[in-house]
């Protein structure tokens, strides 16, 4: 729950500095990313030892387990949602634009052979 208020937090950040929505969610993804992969993998290393024993053994595994659901559900779903719900979509360049623009007004005209 820390790392998607943070990964949001950032996102604010990035826009706030200047930042399109598309590339503020793009570049708050990568920034947090190996913030958010460490704290997850100090906290599956940290339960392994418990899953050797017989009384706690089954509830490391689902704290492992939810630990690694929750860190890909952060990094992955999570800006895909943000990108969804306030309908965050990459802008095009001006040269992409014109290229589009050129290449669906061009007519194939028949050869005279």
């Amino acid at each position: 729950m820390r790392n998607t208020l943070i990964l949001i937090g950032q996102i604010k950040t990035n826009k706030d500095e200047g930042l399109d929505d598309f590339h503020a969610v793009v570049e708050a993804t990568v920034q947090r990313s190996r913030p958010v992969v460490l704290t997850a993998l100090a906290a599956v290393l940290a339960f392994i030892p418990r899953t050797f024993s017989v009384f706690w053994g089954s509830l490391a595994y689902t704290l492992i387990g939810g630990t690694a659901a929750g860190t890909v559900l952060t990094l992955v779903f999570l800006p895909a949602l943000y990108s969804i719900w306030f309908r965050v979509k990459p802008k095009q360049s001006a040269a992409e634009s014109v290229n589009v623009a050129s290449s669906s007004q061009l007519a194939i005209e028949p050869s005279t052979d």
